[in-house]
């Protein structure tokens, strides 16, 4: 009776650890993904990021060339 118990705490266990696995595998793939995201939204706002410094510097020049045209 006491094998018959443990065999039946060892499948339990034994299907704990298959769903663990499971689920790490499935985060795994959704980390990947948010992973992947974030590097594009990193690229973009780089990319971003450059364009507001280049009209930043045209809006500085602009500046610049209506001063000394006043």
């Amino acid at each position: 009776r006491e094998i018959e118990q443990l065999k039946k705490e060892n499948a339990r266990l034994k299907a704990a650890l298959s769903e663990a696995e499971y689920e790490c595998q499935r985060l795994t793939i959704i980390n990947s993904n948010l992973e992947s995201q974030l590097n594009e939204s990193n690229r973009e706002l780089e990319k971003n990021i450059d364009i507001l410094q280049m009209m930043k510097k045209d809006i500085e020049s602009l500046v610049e060339s209506l001063k000394s045209n006043t």
